[in-house]
């Protein structure tokens, strides 16, 4: 197969994320990361791991709301 595929077994999960496959398990089954099975294979989208690994969102610290001025 070539190129990247857009969906990703535990194995590849491991591989990118740089955590044992157990942990990749894990993962899938206490749906940190959403997946499906197709053919009895568990798949998870790339873009699902990719959400997982992301830093989150920046968040500004200092709300204006309530403080005078």
């Amino acid at each position: 197969m070539t190129g990247e595929s857009k969906y990703l077994r535990a194995r590849d999960i491991a591989r990118l994320s740089g955590v044992s496959i157990r942990t990749a398990r894990r993962w899938i089954a206490k749906r940190i990361l959403a997946s499906g099975k197709i053919g009895g294979a568990r798949l998870v989208a790339r873009s699902e791991l990719e959400r997982l690994l992301s830093p989150p969102p920046y968040v500004d610290d200092e709300d204006p709301r309530g403080q005078d001025e």
